[in-house]
């Protein structure tokens, strides 16, 4: 290669931008045209999405970023909430000036999504790409698309997520036994959980116990019919999910595939169906 080329449209590149005094979104980027925005789940980074980085970026501007609190963005006692979350990702897009935008959200990452749409409008966005959760995440009622039981989810926000060490557990048996279909080596355990250490345990509990009390139902009714919408589902609540997704807003259409944690698991499958959604914008 010659001297003084550009290198930087052969790697992914790690930027920042600030959305707030003395706040700081990171974000990693890839490629030219319109905008591809990737958003990930509680304690995770955009690094999770580098497979889809890789392969988007030849034909999008792919860009992966990592939440307020959360990958190497700006840790902050204040704004660990979806409607926060959803606030910066404007700012974000604004300040790079994100072309025909198509949001991807995995998990947490979804409440993004929809609380964006809430707050920016349904005519911002060319598409909106939801991956494995409902936007209704806490119910009473056993036939509806929960995070868990009322049980469940109370023991994890009031005893569990309150400490370091428990906290380490939870995050340990959710990837080992839900977000993952096959054994991880200890290496690449170990490279996911660093990757969600990066989020101080308090900041996980905050946004766990906001993430689990948000309803963005209506926010997705709506999306679901003023713009072109799909949701990824996961095989082991699938029975739920979509007969709940196609009950609640019908015109959006699912995808059932893998574990949690299926855009890492199953890269060459999710990039194939999530890039068929792309032909039809």
């Amino acid at each position: 290669m010659k001297r003084g080329t550009d290198m930087s449209k052969d790697r992914i590149e790690s930027k920042y931008v600030s959305v707030d005094t003395d706040i700081e979104i990171h974000y990693w980027e890839k490629g030219e045209g319109d905008a591809l925005i990737f958003i990930p789940g509680l304690t995770f980074s955009g690094e999770i999405f580098k497979a889809q980085i890789e392969y988007f970026s030849k034909s999008y501007r792919v860009i992966s970023i990592d939440p307020r609190g959360q990958g190497l963005s700006t840790k902050t006692v204040h704004g660990n909430d979806y409607v926060t979350h959803g606030a910066d990702l404007i700012k974000l897009m604004d300040a790079l000036d994100a072309r025909n935008p198509v949001l991807v959200g995995w998990s947490t990452g979804n409440l993004e999504v929809w609380s964006y749409l809430e707050q920016a409008g349904y005519d911002s966005l060319r598409g909106a790409v939801t991956i494995d959760m409902s936007p209704l995440p806490l119910s009473p009622d056993p036939a509806w698309w929960t995070e868990g039981t009322m049980d469940e989810l109370s023991e994890a926000a009031s005893r569990v997520l309150t400490k370091p060490d428990t906290a380490q557990g939870f995050w340990y048996e959710y990837l080992t036994e839900i977000m993952m279909q096959r054994k991880l080596s200890d290496d690449e355990c170990e490279y996911l959980l660093d990757i969600s250490r990066r989020t101080p345990f308090w900041i996980a509990h905050e946004l766990f116990c906001n993430a689990i009390f948000s309803n963005y139902l209506e926010v997705a009714k709506t999306a679901a019919k003023k713009l072109p919408t799909l949701m990824f589902i996961a095989e082991h609540w699938a029975d739920v999910a979509e007969p709940f997704c196609h009950e609640q807003f019908p015109e959006t259409p699912t995808y059932v595939m893998g574990g949690h944690l299926m855009a890492y698991e199953y890269p060459e499958k999710f990039n194939a169906r999530l890039e068929e959604f792309l032909h039809t914008l």
